[in-house]
């Protein structure tokens, strides 16, 4: 009976460290995207994949989607504001250690720019004005304690 109390203690003394709640960092993997473009012109792009915008919508970190072509880009967060601008980091795609820095550039997307859906399995937007038809590539992106997260890009091409 006496090495129970010796075998809780070494037990605790080597336990493994806390792991980390399930969910508390971001999902992001895009499965497909497509753009269509609506009888007015406008330009949609509608992603869908596997992310855990539950933990956004809870206000746990700040994410949303870029859609570029080349530098130019529009950036969609959860809150709905859309930016918009050109950056040289993007000129050979987003790596998740730029995403920080891309969330400081850019300014006001115009009309009709717009997040228009946000659920745990698809995103869709409205592009401001700029795009022009060809190939584009869509990224989700997220910030957690200070950290960039990136998902896989994947190019659509616009009407």
């Amino acid at each position: 009976m006496r090495s129970l109390p010796l075998l809780l203690g070494l037990l605790l003394l080597f336990a493994p460290a806390t792991a980390r709640a399930a969910g508390s960092s971001p999902l992001l993997t895009i499965a497909a995207a497509d753009a269509f473009a609506s009888s007015s012109g406008a330009v949609s792009v509608d992603v869908q994949g596997s992310f855990n915008f539950e933990d956004v919508v809870q206000g746990i970190f700040p994410a949303g989607m870029v859609v570029f072509q080349g530098t130019s880009f529009a950036r969609f967060d959860q809150a709905g504001n859309v930016v918009s601008g050109s950056a040289a980091l993007l000129s050979n795609g987003l790596d998740a250690t730029e995403v920080p820095a891309l969330l400081s550039l850019g300014s006001p997307a115009s009309p009709p720019a717009a997040l228009t859906r946000l659920r745990a399995d698809r995103v869709t937007v409205v592009l401001p004005p700029g795009f022009s038809a060809g190939a584009a590539s869509v990224v989700l992106y997220a910030v957690y304690e200070d950290q960039g997260f990136a998902s896989n890009a994947l190019s659509v091409t616009l009407p």
